[in-house]
């Protein structure tokens, strides 16, 4: 999979395209944690916002190919990433139950911040 999406600036946002395994990841990552038992509060804690805003950055990406989100809606989603990978005890829990490798949540969170450092950069 490939680790980074492209990003570029727009205006107070950057236009982000996650493609292949990056969107099928995130496809599945919000979904899972956006309908667990745990209740709001650790919701936010996990994700940074509650279920209706996951739910609608959820919409948001699988609405286009190539979406203009906030510093926060980022945020959101590399929280997201790296709070699926730390709640699996195990990569194979984390395979059988998402159907992706722990590392691919990792990288793409890692890849995530350093495109949005690069174009942030560019100004």
């Amino acid at each position: 999979m490939r680790a980074r999406p492209f990003v570029r600036r727009e205006g107070t946002g950057f236009s982000v395209r996650f493609v292949g395994a990056q969107r099928d990841l995130l496809g599945e990552v919000l979904p899972w944690l956006t309908h667990r038992r745990e209740g709001e509060p650790a919701l936010t804690v996990r994700a940074g916002c509650g279920k209706e805003r996951l739910e609608q950055l959820s919409a948001t990406l699988e609405s286009a190919e190539s979406v203009v989100l906030s510093v926060e809606d980022l945020h959101v989603l590399h929280s997201v990433l790296l709070s699926a990978y730390s709640m699996f005890a195990s990569d194979e829990a984390f395979h059988v139950q998402l159907g992706f490798f722990r590392e691919n949540a990792l990288a793409l969170a890692q890849g995530l911040a350093l495109a949005v450092e690069d174009a942030a950069s560019e100004d």
